[in-house]
């Protein structure tokens, strides 16, 4: 592949007055946590420009296919960009993790995820890719991959390595999808981000005093959350609630997938059996679920005695998960807060 040279700084929001950063083990205070959510229709804007100002695109010509390297979140993101892009496409795109497939060849291009920069699987990943791809491009805030990137000559989109939960996950899917555009894989995705962003804009004004989120802020504390959910989308809404309840909200949490009929109801009924306050059933729905489901929700609405349901508002996939992954940092902001002024 021909290298090509673009390393522009990271662009960084300014953090809130008196806030400081957090450690990696550390999770967000309450203050920070809404401030970051409070900033996340800006920094999507600002991560879709910094994609499409990107200079030194790879030439398309040629392209037949694209895999997408990344662990964590960046997997979470590359799973969510390949199922958006499954029927819109006009070439495979494919997540594979932090492994570089044996299919790569100099007809695939390669995009580089990872917002930290510091995963050495990642980096390995990279490196593979950077012997056999068409091209790479790298999306990342620094660390050894930008180092590296910097080294081999491969444009690179910065994001924010600051960024909240919400904004964490936009700032792997946005780039992807705003370069996808642009090499001409896929259309419409600028107008996608721009209609997210305009959606949780006008969803923020009301969030933190959603009668769902007060609710789950009342009756999570001493039960287990069981977090179901369907489809590509849902099941990583729902490994985000899981996470955000667990390391933000000190709530125990499990993901399961919605329930489809009493197999499924009787599993999570065992489950809250074995904690002394059961559990509250937690519902993800969207849009792009697949059929058929409600007798299920309706047999568990039977069995539970605390079922919540949430549902993302926003039009297509990019805008109802970010949704739901908002509303999920909205209860642990909330859950926080309760156990600080308890």
């Amino acid at each position: 592949m021909s290298p090509t040279t673009n390393t522009p700084a990271s662009p960084q929001r300014p953090r809130p007055r008196g806030s400081r950063r957090p450690s990696a083990t550390e999770p967000m205070a309450t203050d920070d946590l809404r401030e970051s959510v409070r900033h996340l229709p800006d920094q999507l804007r600002d991560i879709a420009v910094a994609a499409a100002d990107l200079d030194q695109l790879p030439d398309a010509e040629g392209i037949e296919s694209v895999v997408v390297l990344g662990t964590g979140g960046a997997r979470v993101a590359g799973d969510v960009i390949e199922a958006i892009c499954e029927l819109r496409a006009t070439v495979p795109i494919v997540a594979t993790g932090a492994r570089c497939p044996a299919w790569v060849s100099d007809r695939t291009l390669a995009i580089v995820v990872s917002p930290a920069g510091d995963d050495p699987g990642v980096v390995a990943a990279a490196e593979a890719a950077l012997d056999t791809a068409h091209a790479i491009v790298v999306v990342t805030s620094g660390g050894a991959l930008g180092t590296a990137a910097a080294a081999w000559g491969v444009p690179v989109v910065p994001v924010d390595p600051d960024a909240g939960p919400a904004a964490g996950l936009g700032a792997a899917i946005v780039p992807v999808l705003v370069l996808l555009e642009r090499l001409g894989f896929v259309s419409g995705m600028t107008r996608t981000v721009s209609d997210a962003a305009t959606q949780i804009a006008e969803r923020l004004d009301s969030l933190f005093d959603s009668p769902r989120v007060r609710l789950l802020a009342e009756l999570l504390p001493g039960r287990l959350a069981l977090v179901t959910a369907a489809g590509s989308i849902g099941k990583h809404a729902a490994r985000r609630w899981v996470q955000e309840l667990d390391q933000v909200g000190g709530i125990a949490a499990v993901r399961r997938r919605l329930p489809t009929g009493q197999v499924d109801v009787d599993a999570g009924a065992r489950l809250a059996d074995t904690t002394r306050n059961g559990a509250v059933l937690v519902l993800l729905r969207h849009d792009a679920e697949p059929g058929g489901l409600d007798g299920g929700v309706a047999l568990a609405r039977e069995r539970f005695d605390h079922v919540v349901e949430i549902h993302a508002d926003g039009e297509g996939p990019l805008a109802q998960l970010l949704d739901l992954v908002l509303v999920a940092d909205a209860v642990a902001a909330a859950l926080r807060e309760r156990d600080t002024t308890d």
